[in-house]
């Protein structure tokens, strides 16, 4: 399986409804780890099954305490828990003052998200930059999504974020941005900004800006959920991202090549 880092390069541009919206289409069991040193957001607007509040002690802290020991599968879904609606999710921090107990957990903790054999993983890595203690999980993933808005201070700073980020992750790089579905000349414009860095983005996707449909995540939703264009958009997004981080690496191919050449058969 694998780890997909979603981040963002300022503000709030809505990393963490992209993150919930794609973890509950996504095609393969899935975890929603909240790894935002901000906080956790998750605990605030959703709940457990049948409407109970989430436990907020259960999560990113207490997997700290408990992975001094190793990390594997059964410690992560230990301090992991279901959402109404199904979705698996790892609760962050509950405040920023929290991230002092989490120690050298970060590295371990991205490369075991990225080697777990029971679920891919979506981690809401909020804003990142150079100096994020959540880097080493960016670090760690097979895919990074960076998600901005259509706005000039948010493509600026994107493109900042791209630019230093490629120095210090070797993965592939999308960029979810989240608009309304009636403006695809600020999207596009968005893409030429792209396009005219010498960084190379592997996948690009346009969210729905759709307060209707984010409701739903905020726990505020009414209606038909699958009739809305956020969720309309996510479909498409889920399934092309997951089948972006479902094939091998390159490392991985050139050692399959390796082991299995044409000459072995």
């Amino acid at each position: 399986m694998a780890l997909v880092a979603l981040a963002s390069a300022k503000g709030s541009p809505g990393v963490t409804t992209a993150g919930l919206v794609l973890g509950a289409l996504w095609p393969r069991p899935v975890l929603l780890a909240e790894c935002d040193p901000a906080g956790s957001d998750v605990a605030i607007r959703m709940t457990a099954p049948g409407g109970q509040p989430l436990n907020s002690d259960r999560g990113l802290i207490s997997l700290a305490a408990a992975g001094r020991k190793g990390l594997g599968d059964e410690v992560i879904l230990a301090h992991s828990q279901q959402l109404d609606g199904g979705l698996d999710v790892m609760l962050g921090v509950r405040s920023p003052e929290q991230i002092g107990g989490m120690g050298g957990l970060w590295a371990p903790l991205g490369i075991t998200f990225n080697q777990m054999h029971s679920a891919d993983v979506l981690a809401d890595c909020g804003r990142i930059g150079p100096a994020s203690p959540q880097l080493p999980v960016v670090q760690a993933a097979r895919l990074v999504v960076l998600v901005c808005t259509a706005t000039g201070s948010s493509v600026a700073h994107l493109r900042e974020r791209l630019s230093s980020l490629v120095h210090h992750v070797d993965a592939r790089l999308g960029v979810i941005v989240v608009a309304d579905p009636k403006r695809r000349d600020g999207v596009k414009q968005v893409w030429s900004v792209l396009d005219a860095m010498s960084v190379q983005i592997q996948h690009r996707w346009h969210l729905a800006y759709d307060p209707a449909g984010a409701a739903f995540f905020d726990g505020r939703g009414q209606g038909r959920l699958d009739r809305t264009a956020l969720i309309r958009s996510a479909t498409e997004i889920a399934a092309e991202m997951a089948a972006a981080v479902g094939m091998p690496s390159q490392y991985e191919y050139d050692m399959a090549q390796a082991a299995f050449g044409e000459g072995s058969r």
